[in-house]
């Protein structure tokens, strides 16, 4: 059934009928890639199947109090559960095969997200990579030890205890086991999520793109400037198949015995490959020499097929009116094609003359280019730039009665090796306390989160009890101020953070900008200098005495910053 749906497809995209063969200029393996890839951005039904199987497969093992799985598992007398629910059972159904065939898939892109670390196996569970640690281990791990479950390897406060994995796992995976957070105070058990999402729930387009193949990054760059450029999309099409070498010239057509002759039908004389006809054949010669700077022809007129396609795509230098040559180009090859048809197959020569090329070729690019910019011009449809203005941006104390904390992350390769750092002042800006974290290997948004975590807790112990905490990271307050499933990946460390600002206490969170939070951002970098952990510092490092004297005198430096809205600033209240 998925062979036939696919051959409908093939069909469809090349035009064939009932009664009429067409040339399938592209292999449907390469049609079926992204267009990241050089692909059409069609989808194979066999994958999508699959897809769609794991995604049954993902519920399955997600609703376990729906009627549906119920009705499944005792039919099949499964006691199994997560991803071992889907294992063939002997003599069973069409369906259940089916879903269990898709369960390698989930295997591939399922870990286990931890919460208090004691359902799920140090050593063979997926958990900090999408397979078990024991295969990346640097000697053979003791039998003993193989049943360890993550809960094991840490203390009482959710710390790692890394003298316990510290010589058998190379540094960049303990980075990564470091920067994970375990909750002993978390009464939710270890769930599955899906690594491939941001959210980590299952999705099938990233489930989809698991089974593609993958491709290089320079190729990816050039393949999206092919399907960004401001022309049509028929005009797109025809550059994608120019650049995968399959336009249906005479020289292709008679290698697949379709044409009498692979020589050009304008001049009789040479091969028609696809830079005879769109560059050297005389009427396409004159329209080049016409509109190519003369200091740029002998490189456009030298250059291979491929270099020359990728030099004028990404050329992005107005020809006249704001009209990039890369359009001009593009729409250039295409109407030399389409004359060039209507010669082979309607026998039509007039408009096939070099000067009333040129002319045509001007016209629609003036035509199209006007009409592609024409949105942009209405009032309703324009999209006005936010409105920015020079402001003087520093620290501003707290009011009496209350303390600030600053905080701030930082991640060296986002993800990399990570740290936090945080300082909490009064209202006359003496240093109450402050500290340094270092947290191993993760993406900025995470190093963030655990300078809340951090931060929280050190507020907390120094006695104070009325709270403003700022933060130069935005996603950091949305993702705090924001309830999330339990799959998501920080799932664990926000509901850390939660039940910290949940105490009986006053907690106010905002936005900072970075001028005004100099300290904590200089606490952020200084922290990967130290050994893993949170280090509480009672005084202030030499190096920051100067920022923090700045600080008390209202030193301001000048931004650019956005006019607020009428929205109420961010905050979180209390619990």
């Amino acid at each position: 059934m998925c062979a036939s749906l696919d051959r409908v497809n093939r069909d469809f995209v090349w035009g064939e009928g009932d009664t009429r063969s067409r040339l399938h200029l592209v292999a449907w393996d390469k049609m079926v890639l992204p267009k990241s890839q050089g692909g059409a951005g069609l989808r194979s039904i066999q994958k999508a199947n699959m897809v769609m199987l794991a995604k049954s497969g993902w519920r399955l093992i997600k609703e376990k109090d729906a009627l549906w799985t119920q009705v499944v598992k005792t039919k099949y007398g499964s006691s199994k559960e997560n991803l071992d629910l889907l294992r063939p059972v002997q003599g069973s159904s069409f369906t259940w095969k089916s879903l269990a065939a898709a369960s390698t898939l989930l295997r591939s892109g399922c870990a286990w997200n931890i919460k208090n670390g004691t359902a799920t196996k140090f050593w063979l569970d997926p958990w900090i990579l999408q397979g078990p640690l024991k295969d990346m281990a640097l000697e053979e791990i003791p039998a003993e030890r193989l049943e360890e479950m993550v809960a094991d390897l840490t203390n009482e406060d959710g710390m790692w205890c890394t003298e316990r994995f510290a010589g058998l796992l190379p540094m960049d995976i303990q980075d990564k086991i470091t920067s994970a957070a375990v909750d002993k105070f978390s009464t939710e058990k270890d769930t599955l999520f899906w690594t491939l999402s941001s959210n980590g729930k299952f999705s099938t387009k990233t489930a989809y793109e698991s089974l593609l193949p993958l491709g290089t990054d320079s190729d990816a760059k050039f393949w999206k400037l092919i399907w960004s450029l401001p022309i049509p999309e028929r005009v797109r099409c025809f550059v994608w198949l120019t650049c995968l070498g399959k336009l249906a010239t005479n020289a292709l057509r008679f290698s697949r015995k379709c044409a009498p002759s692979p020589n050009c039908a304008r001049c009789n004389g040479q091969r028609e490959t696809i830079i005879h006809i769109l560059r050297d054949c005389p009427p396409a010669s004159f329209l080049w020499t016409r509109h190519v700077p003369s200091n740029k022809q002998q490189r456009f007129f030298t250059s291979t097929t491929e270099d020359w396609l990728r030099l004028n795509l990404a050329d992005v230098e107005e020809v006249s009116q704001g009209i990039p040559w890369s359009t001009f180009f593009s729409i250039a090859v295409w109407i030399i094609w389409k004359n060039r048809n209507d010669l082979c197959f309607k026998g039509i020569s007039s408009t096939l003359t070099a000067p009333s090329l040129a002319h045509s070729v001007m016209a629609k690019v003036r035509l199209w280019h006007a009409a592609w910019i024409a949105p942009s011009l209405l009032p309703g449809l324009r999209s006005a730039p936010p409105s920015r203005v020079m402001a003087d941006i520093s620290w501003d104390p707290p009011r009496g009665g209350w303390m600030k904390l600053n905080l701030d992350g930082a991640s060296n390769g986002n993800p990399g090796l990570a740290g936090a750092g945080g300082v909490l002042r009064d209202d006359s800006g003496r240093w109450i306390s402050g500290f340094v974290a270092k947290v191993g290997e993760a993406s900025a948004a995470l190093a963030e989160l655990w300078a809340f975590h951090y931060g929280l807790d050190i507020a907390w112990k120094s006695g104070c009890r009325a709270l403003l905490v700022e933060s130069d990271s935005q996603l950091a307050i949305q993702l705090i101020n924001d309830r999330h499933d339990p799959v998501h990946p920080y799932a664990t460390l926000l509901s850390s953070i939660r039940r910290r600002i949940s105490r009986d206490w006053l907690v106010r969170i905002s936005h900072v900008y970075r001028e005004g939070n100099r300290v904590a951002d200089w606490l952020s970098k200084h922290s990967l200098v130290y050994p893993y952990g949170v280090h509480e510092l009672a005084h202030p490092p030499a190096g920051l005495l100067s920022i923090l004297r700045d600080d008390v005198q209202g030193v301001a430096f000048q931004r650019r910053v956005v006019i607020p809205s009428s929205s109420p600033p961010l905050s979180f209240p209390p619990l």
